[in-house]
């Protein structure tokens, strides 16, 4: 009877504690499931609003934040964006994302400790860039007067502000993020131009996820993205993933360091730019690097590329996050890159056997380039060429250095063009066709010497290039054994210059070109608009038809074909055409050794002027035998060829135009020129032709009306006016005078037969003195009635 009582009591007691359990968890589910309806969380964002607007340069906004419970102990915002609230970028947005969660488990949260997670899904982050700012750094707010008050709680304070600089976070080592992770997001990088903006580039379905990150802990942190991008020159499609190790270690409440290690993977990643540089999945493309971060600055070591037979290292150390001092060191080499003909498929006979050695080295503050040492070395030998530069920089603003070539062979055409535009000879000419419109466009009554407006075409120094210039001191030496860019073949190049300020001096400029040698030298003054510049330039033993094709390679022929010396001073303004069609000046001499006049000889355009003008001449009063008149006629040879051998005279360029003052002296005669030759090629001027005595006694032969063409000395002479252009000249005989000698030498050589006659006859001579009386007493001058 006694065990069933105790028995009996004994159930009792464990359905009491049954029951209590039950009732007790009971409760904590009832409570954990109208908790989130009991607590509001919305009601803390104007404070969430506020604290990021005083801290931040932004403004954000949620629709609602709400406690979760069964999915996770956490908290969830939902239409989370952010805008930039600074003046550059006010309005624009930088971040949207539909919800936001945060997660923590519950039991190590009941023993002191958070370890929780943070999800992101579908966010899309904008990156705009205005005149070298951007929406993420504009996020920083300028510290004022905030400043100083700061100063003052120090002082007040001292010793307690050093105390708990010095004591420890009291949850830091009690805080564990088991993930961060970001999923499908979108990535826009944008240039911005008033209210309008244009995409640069744009990543979708990125995605990152961070673990385990606590102090003293290895952080992992991975990120991947598809790539998938097309438009005329580049192709890329395929995952770019990237993995770091960090471990961060914070001593009391000061952030000590952190190690990291990092690799980006391009395995899986094809890229393709104009068939020109070609990388595809099955060729493996890593970089790896590893270093350390504290307070002090950030330091890279060992950043290593897999590629093929490239090897690379780098070193990059920077302090002084306010002014970047850094210490940057790169190399790239190869002893064979043959192997690299798969990703240069272009180039893969160039890259036979070749090497590479590139060293950069830059010392000093990036954010201050008037201190900044820059040394950068290049060595490369390639099938049929090879290059040594060296650039040395003590400063880049103002730009204080030296830069060094040297070459014995430099393909440069097959080295670049694979990379440059397959329209490129499109454009070019597009760009000379606007030259030329913009010349037709030009008034007419401009004055020479007048300034022209803006162009922007014209070279100008922009405020960042004044900078540089600024205070420079900068030397060039280039040494080309020879220089290939498609036809174009220049050998012996030579050039020397200093730049000082504003202002180049080009000491030396020599080479082997156009079948002969040029050497020049030249002052430019970099400061006005237009630029301004003076020199002088030699080419000695040149062939003049490679000249004109190089300043028009359209050109289907050369007006001039032959060698020839010229020596030339010259002064200008501008690059542009029509700079130089008004500003150009220059004084020289030419001697053509041997050589040939291609355009239609002005001589012969002048015998065709000269026999129409015989042929449809009115002879007026003049009792003269027409036939007889019509015999004479002067050479229409049509060949365009006439030698200019040994050939010399001086030559003047006044306001962008060639003066022709020189005389051309032939079989045929001599053509004395006063015209001028504009930059497109138009001719427009004067000149006189004076027969040779064998043309004229051929004249002679032919009529015995010849003579009275002939001028007061004798001479055979037409006056003409030239216009047209140099490959088509046109000719016209001024047939005006060339009448009026006709008609005056005519009636001259009449009158005095007629006069030879009455001297011959007494009767008549006294007719004519009785004449002259009776009409001198009526007031006649005898003079005028030729007496």
């Amino acid at each position: 009877m006694v065990n069933k009582t105790v028995v009996k009591k004994t159930m009792t007691t464990q359905n009491k504690w049954i029951l209590g359990s039950f009732g007790v968890f009971s409760f904590i589910i009832l409570i954990l499931f109208i908790l989130p309806f009991l607590i509001n969380f919305n009601k803390f964002k104007p404070q969430i609003q506020n604290i990021v607007s005083q801290k931040l340069n932004a403004k954000i906004d949620f629709s609602s934040a709400r406690l979760t419970i069964f999915t996770g102990l956490g908290i969830e915002l939902e239409n989370v964006k952010v805008e930039n609230s600074d003046e550059l970028f006010l309005g624009t947005e930088l971040f949207k994302v539909k919800s936001i969660k945060f997660k923590t488990d519950l039991f190590p949260l009941l023993k002191g400790h958070f370890v929780g997670s943070v999800f992101i899904n579908n966010p899309e982050v904008n990156f705009m860039r205005y005149t070298g700012y951007n929406n993420i750094t504009s996020l920083i707010k300028k510290q004022g007067n905030n400043k100083n008050e700061g100063n003052s709680t120090e002082v007040v304070g001292e010793n307690s502000t050093k105390k708990s600089k010095n004591e420890p976070y009291p949850f830091a080592d009690k805080v564990l993020v088991k993930s961060f992770e970001i999923k499908d997001a979108t990535f826009r990088i944008s240039n911005i131009s008033g209210v309008s903006d244009r995409e640069v580039a744009k990543i979708k379905n990125l995605n990152i996820l961070i673990s385990n990150i606590g102090v003293g802990k290895d952080t992992k942190i991975d990120m991947n993205t598809d790539l998938d991008f097309k438009n005329d020159d580049i192709m890329t499609k395929g995952n770019v993933a990237l993995n770091i190790i960090l471990n961060t270690e914070i001593e009391g409440k000061i952030w000590k360091n952190s190690l990291f290690t990092a690799d980006m993977n391009f395995n899986n990643l094809d890229f393709n730019y104009k068939d020109a540089l070609v990388k595809k999945k099955n060729i493996p493309f890593r970089l790896t690097f590893g270093g350390h971060a504290s307070p002090g600055g950030i330091k890279i070591e060992d950043l290593k590329m897999v590629l093929k037979s490239m090897n690379s290292n780098a070193k990059i150390s920077v302090t002084n996050f306010e002014k970047l001092d850094s210490d940057i060191f790169l190399s790239l080499n190869s002893n064979n890159l043959s192997d690299m003909g798969e990703i240069f498929p272009q180039h893969k006979q160039m890259l036979l056997n070749g090497n590479l050695d590139f060293k950069a080295k830059v010392i000093g503050s990036l954010i201050q380039p008037e201190n900044l040492l820059v040394n950068l070395d290049l060595k490369s030998k390639l099938s049929h060429s090879d290059i040594n530069l060296g650039f040395t920089a003590n400063s880049l603003k103002p730009l204080v250095g030296a830069l060094s070539i040297q070459s014995q062979n430099l393909y440069l055409s097959k080295i670049l063009k694979p990379f440059m535009d397959k329209e490129e000879d499109k454009k070019t000419k597009k760009d000379s066709k606007e030259n030329k419109e913009i010349v037709k466009k030009e008034p007419k009554n401009t004055a020479p010497g007048q300034e022209l407006p803006p162009s922007k075409d014209e070279f100008v120094l922009s405020d960042d290039q004044r900078k540089m210039l600024n205070g420079a001191n900068f030397s060039m030496d280039i040494n080309i054994g020879k220089l290939v860019y498609d036809d174009l073949s220049l050998q012996n190049i030579a050039l020397n210059t200093k730049l000082r300020n504003y202002y180049a001096t080009l000491n030396k400029f020599n080479m082997s070109i156009f079948s002969g040698n040029l050497s020049s030298s030249a002052s430019i003054d970099l400061s006005p608009y237009p630029i301004v510049y003076s020199g002088s330039v030699t080419l000695n033993k040149a062939k003049v038809q490679e000249v004109f094709k190089f300043i028009k390679p359209d050109a289907t022929k050369s007006p001039i074909d032959g060698n020839a010396e010229i020596k030339m001073n010259f002064n200008a303004k501008g690059i542009t055409r029509p700079s130089i069609s008004r500003f150009l000046n220059a004084k020289g001499s030419f001697y053509f050794t041997d050589g040939m006049l291609n355009t239609k000889s002005l001589i012969s355009l002048t015998g065709q002027q000269f026999n129409q003008f015989v042929n449809n001449t009115s002879l007026g009063a003049l009792k003269l035998d027409g036939n007889s008149l019509k015999q004479m006629s002067l050479s229409e040879n049509d060949s365009t060829r006439r030698s200019l051998n040994n050939q010399k005279g001086d030559f003047e360029i006044k306001d962008g135009k060639l003066l022709l003052r020189n005389s051309i002296t032939t079989d045929d005669g001599t053509l004395k020129l006063h015209a001028d030759v504009g930059l497109d090629e138009s001719l427009k001027g004067n000149a006189i032709y004076i027969a040779s005595n064998n043309i004229k006694n051929h004249l002679l032969s032919q009529s015995k009306y010849a003579k009275y063409l002939l001028n007061q000395k004798g001479e055979f002479e037409l006056e003409l006016t030239i216009a047209g252009n140099v490959n088509n000249p046109e000719v016209t005989i001024n047939t005006a005078v060339l009448q009026a000698r006709l008609v005056k030498n005519a009636t001259k050589e009449l009158t005095n037969k007629v006069k030879e006659e009455i001297k011959k006859n007494p009767e008549m001579q006294k007719l004519q003195d009785d004449a002259k009386k009776l009409l001198e007493k009526n007031g006649f001058d005898i003079k005028q009635l030729g007496f």
